[in-house]
């Protein structure tokens, strides 16, 4: 039975990670970067073998960081869980179907398709985007509903025990599209809240910042997701820039570090990762423009200290983990 769980980072990245063209600090960094992503993975307490692994997002370089990671002996996908359709959270599922694929012939085993969590409007978007991944590589499991912000959704079906996630509904602009008509808002986008053993993760990436609910909830339900996300052990955190969040009048569809401000000294969380970080839409000159992650985690925590926030604030590493027992 598994009894330890544990929380690995498979990167931090923004959509568009180095930009060719771009001169800033950020850009110019030589070293394996990989769109935002998550791994929970769950192991033997006396051997420290890895016995389950669900995947959170599966964007650019993501695979490359499982390679980099995990025993080869050991590596398995138990679980992809996708927080919205972007395609920095889902440009690597061809290879990470095809590496699953691969790996179970090389040990002499069947291909089972992955089970796959994602919302009835990511579902419509991935059959549009990836259809030949969805027939051959996931087994998803659609929630077949467009529940507003703020909802807390049926939790994820597991395999293994001790463990719950509980998905949560968020507005992320620039992904709540119907595909069949893009003047429609559809509400595609959720975060995940992961407990196990007492503690609690918050993965809450690719929100706008027109979710007050977390701010000032009006609806019983936005009061219970409000309660569910608060003093959380850890805190993963959209944080796209300084203070922008629109350019030229369209809302970049993610939080600046000024909203995640305000967000935790609501929530209350022990540790804040911030993680979707960029900085460009800044604007080059003022803060945020060209950091590297050594230098949002400088910045960030003397406006965490200055404002008395909770807790402590900085950027993870890749590979880095975060238990949860």
């Amino acid at each position: 039975m598994i009894s330890r769980y544990r929380l690995v980072v498979n990167g931090s990245g923004h959509a568009f990670l180095r930009e060719f063209g771009c001169s800033c600090a950020r850009c110019r960094e030589r070293k394996h970067t990989a769109n935002t992503s998550v791994s929970i993975v769950g192991g033997d307490p006396r051997s420290g073998r890895l016995t389950w692994h669900a995947l959170v997002d599966v964007g650019l370089g993501v695979n490359t960081s499982l390679c980099n990671y995990f025993n080869p002996d050991e590596a398995r996908v138990d679980q992809l869980l996708l927080s919205h359709w972007h395609p920095d959270h889902t440009l690597e599922i061809n290879r990470l179907g095809e590496t699953a694929r691969r790996t179970a012939f090389r040990r002499g085993e069947k291909f089972t398709k992955i089970p796959t969590w994602c919302r009835n409007g990511t579902a419509r978007w991935l059959q549009k985007n990836h259809s030949y991944e969805w027939y051959r590589h996931l087994l998803p499991h659609n929630t077949n509903e467009a529940s507003h912000p703020g909802s807390i959704l049926d939790p994820v079906p597991l395999e293994t025990t001790g463990l719950k996630i509980t998905p949560v509904a968020v507005s992320h602009v620039t992904a709540d599209i119907d595909p069949a008509n893009f003047k429609d808002r559809l509400y595609c986008s959720a975060f995940f809240v992961v407990e196990a053993a007492g503690k609690k993760a918050v993965l809450l990436w690719d929100a706008d910042g027109s979710n007050d609910w977390i701010l000032a909830p009006d609806t019983p339900e936005q009061e219970d997701a409000v309660a569910l996300i608060s003093e959380a052990d850890y805190l993963f955190i959209d944080c796209f820039n300084w203070n922008t969040e629109e350019v030229r009048g369209f809302n970049t569809g993610h939080l600046s570090f000024s909203t995640v401000r305000k967000y935790a000294a609501a929530i209350s969380p022990r540790q804040t990762l911030l993680v979707h970080i960029s900085g460009h839409e800044d604007g080059k000159g003022n803060p945020g423009w060209g950091w590297t992650d050594e230098q949002w985690t400088v910045e960030a925590q003397k406006a965490w200290d200055a404002s008395k926030l909770p807790g402590s604030v900085r950027v993870p590493s890749i590979g880095e983990e975060f238990p949860l027992f």
